[in-house]
């Protein structure tokens, strides 16, 4: 394999495979572990467009209580890192000071040990998994913010994990290393016992719908919303940005699961797999992680890089509801192929995307494979481009994450304008809502959603909800009206609020 990945090469290392009998249900696997865990959860609506099934093949369940397990977190302008003693000899001692994320996280990526992919055509080869931040921003010209009441960005190097084929197949991974044998030992044991044990567990009943009589509410009114509409649009005019992400949060009430769920290891476990049984997404996730309850049904992929230096950005800009009358579904999607708007907001993204790739990849590289493509999932029609690049041999995955950080679907264009617009009419941080959710693996590949349809939950020691809050927001360009953008709005909180008995109040 052609190695552009920098990573190190230690042929003492390696990721030891063993196949599943069957293929496991990995929520029921997620259930049986109280531990922090990473699910990056693929799959596909019925009809699903060919192109989006090579997105949607691999499902990883992470797991974060391995024996070579470390832990880097971004919290209050300052870096931790917690090391086990086996991957001492890595990423040296825990520690904690102010470096700035991305320094951190390009300097632990340079120390992980080199891990070739031990399954064909699956890039996750074990490594760091969990989410960076929207407020990371403030590494690469956004506003000096931090999240509320969590870390600006969580990811867990994992040495343990199941990986699921959409085509039928799975397999566990573990790492081991002939310098740590009891490390080693007890990954080959979890092997055994995972894949000859049972793969699925009781789940407690829960109703598939709840009915929405649950009020999520706004942080500001429907009408303020509008407000910051046309303020958006003044600031178009006045020559300031072409286009401004502007969003919002609702505070989502708890839907009584809890006490329903008591027996359940992780009552938002249980509420999440509903989720997914109503909205079949390629890049769902459920993060387990400290005080963190992440529920994301997201569509769309930030960045891909494989372990050759091959890049990919897939960014979606423009979203229609669908309707249950297979006529009217017809017509609204072809509006929303012909809506000049809407084209005018994903081309923008899309040059934003080709700048961004273009700061760490090869010149010349960079090409719009598709443009303004209309997929269509169980909730929505959404309209997607392809932008792709290669990077030059050895480049930093950290460094190209950053240099098109945040994502720029969340942004507006030019980036760094519309992100100081945005956070002036806002008024709050976003969290790990518009930042973005995946894993960094050890062959060198990446693979980062982006954190939309994304419900959020911060938990105190004793499991009582401290915030649950959803995010949703959309592009403002000169032709926005602000009823419509307010639609759009509560058009993306459908699918998951709906899941959880909720629904939008502003």
């Amino acid at each position: 394999m052609d190695d552009r990945s920098g990573l190190t090469a230690d042929p003492s290392v390696r990721v030891e495979v063993r196949a599943f009998p069957d293929v496991p249900d990995l929520g029921a696997l997620a259930a049986t572990t109280g531990a922090d865990v990473v699910w990056l959860d693929s799959s596909l609506p019925a009809g699903a467009p060919a192109s989006a099934h090579a997105r949607a093949r691999w499902s990883v369940l992470a797991l974060t209580d391995g024996p070579f397990a470390a832990r880097f977190r971004h919290e209050a302008r300052r870096a931790v890192v917690e090391v086990a003693a086996p991957s001492v000899r890595w990423f040296g001692p825990s520690r904690h000071d102010g470096s700035p994320a991305f320094a951190v996280l390009d300097d632990l990526l340079g120390r992980t040990p080199r891990l070739p992919g031990p399954v064909a055509g699956c890039g996750f080869t074990l490594g760091w998994v969990g989410f960076l931040g929207y407020e990371l921003g403030r590494e690469s010209g956004g506003v000096d913010r931090t999240a509320p009441s969590h870390a600006d960005a969580d990811l867990r190097f994992t040495d343990r994990a199941v990986v699921v084929d959409e085509r039928g197949a799975a397999w566990a991974l573990a790492l081991v290393a002939d310098a740590e044998p009891a490390a080693s030992a007890a990954n080959r044991a979890w092997l055994g016992t995972v894949t000859g044990g049972r793969t699925s567990v009781d789940v407690v009943d829960v109703p598939p719908r709840l009915p929405a009589d649950l009020a999520a509410t706004g942080r500001v009114t429907r009408a303020a919303y509008e407000t910051s509409v046309d303020v958006c649009r003044a600031e178009i005019r006045e020559g300031n940005a072409f286009q401004v992400c502007l969003t919002t949060a609702f505070a989502v009430p708890g839907s009584g699961q809890e006490e329903r769920c008591a027996s359940a290891t992780d009552p938002y476990l249980v509420e999440y797999r509903r989720m997914r049984g109503a909205d079949p997404v390629p890049f769902g996730a459920y993060l387990r992680l400290g005080p963190l309850r992440v529920a994301s049904r997201s569509p769309e992929r930030f960045l891909r890089i494989d372990a050759a230096g091959a890049v990919s950005a897939e960014p979606i800009k423009g979203t229609r509801r669908r309707t249950a009358d297979p006529v009217a579904d017809a017509a609204v999607r072809a509006e929303l192929a012909a809506s000049v708007k809407d084209r005018a907001e994903n081309v923008m993204i899309v040059d934003l995307l080709r700048n961004d790739l273009l700061r760490t990849a090869v010149p010349g590289s960079v090409h719009v494979e598709r443009l303004c493509d209309v997929e269509t999932y169980a909730s929505v029609h959404q309209m997607v481009s392809t932008i792709t690049a290669v990077l030059p041999d050895g480049a930093p995955r950290a460094a190209v994450v950053r240099a098109a950080f945040p994502p720029g679907s969340m942004t507006g264009a030019p980036k760094i304008s519309a992100m100081a617009i945005a956070d002036r009419l806002e008024g709050a941080p976003r969290g790990v809502y518009s930042g973005v959710i995946g894993y960094f693996a050890a062959s060198g590949s990446v693979d980062l959603s982006v954190a939309i349809r994304t419900l959020v939950t911060v938990v105190d020691d004793a499991g009582a909800v401290r915030s649950r809050t959803f995010g949703a927001g959309g592009a403002v360009t000169w032709s926005s009206v602000a009823a419509d953008e307010a639609e759009e709005v509560e058009t993306k909180t459908r699918s998951v609020l709906g899941a959880v008995g909720a629904a939008a109040r502003w």
